[in-house]
């Protein structure tokens, strides 16, 4: 088996999957349901789409960002 790649997201991937223009959701949606890689992240990208979220109340988007934290890997900045 190869070696999965290894990418770092950063906020504008996540917040593109969830709420972009259809055309950049579809291309951000296929790169973060990538079996090949393994998604990398720091806890500011965390801070980065979290508050707003929670801030409007927007539970899906939350869910959808909580969600998909979980399963990446941190890297320290």
């Amino acid at each position: 088996m190869a070696r999965p790649i290894r990418t770092f997201l950063n906020s504008g991937v996540l917040v593109t999957a969830f709420n972009g223009p259809p055309h950049l959701r579809e291309v951000a949606s296929k790169t973060l349901e990538d079996r090949d890689r393994v998604f990398l992240t720091s806890r500011f990208v965390r801070l980065e789409v979290l508050p707003k979220a929670i801030f409007n109340m927007l539970s899906a988007e939350i869910h959808f960002y909580q969600s998909f934290s979980r399963a990446l890997q941190s890297v320290e900045i």
